[in-house]
Order: C-alpha cells, then structure tokens, then sequence
C-alpha cells in the first residue's frame, strides 16, 4: 500500500509551485482530508496539538504532503479530541480560513 501513497503523493510535485509550502503552513487539514478521502479503507485524519499540524493515517503510518512523517509527529485522532474550545479554534483558525 505505501508504494500506491507514495505514487499519489508524487502527483502533486510535478509543477513548479510550492505545493509543500502551502500544505504544511497552513493547509495541512485540506491535504490530510485528501488523502483520507483517496484511502479510505485504511486512514484517519490525525492531529498534532503541539505542532498544530494534521496528517492521515494510513495502515498504521503517518501521511502528509512531504511523505512519511510517522516518526516526526505526536498525533491523536482528531475525531476524539476533547477539548471543544480548542477544536473550535482549530476549525476557525486552521480549517475555516
């Protein structure tokens, strides 16, 4: 399955824009609902409280617009997070732009 990411990731680096840039300074949700939306058999929309930085999980490995970035990131499933002013902020601040 991670040859299949990695070949769909690849798709968006044919161009000259700077498709990481606007993927992980400040559309990180956009691309981690992508990718969960391409595989979803097997993937999670996951979120980084201290980097505020959503990724997908993908069969048990972490997902953003630069790859695998399983071992960079300290997620938690955004659909249990419990702090509601939080997540409220998230959704106006990072989300709703």
């Amino acid at each position: 399955m991670s040859e299949t990411i990695n070949q769909f990731l690849a798709r968006f680096h044919f161009g000259t824009e700077k498709v990481d840039e606007v993927f992980t300074q400040g559309c990180c949700f956009w691309f981690a609902d992508i990718l969960c939306k391409r595989f979803p058999e097997s993937s999670r929309l996951m979120y980084d409280q201290v980097a505020n930085h959503f990724v997908a999980e993908i069969d048990g490995r972490l997902y953003d617009i630069t790859g695998d970035v399983t071992d960079t990131y300290k997620v938690e499933p955004w659909d249990e997070l419990e702090d509601d002013l939080l997540r409220a902020r998230i959704i106006r601040d990072c989300i709703m732009f």
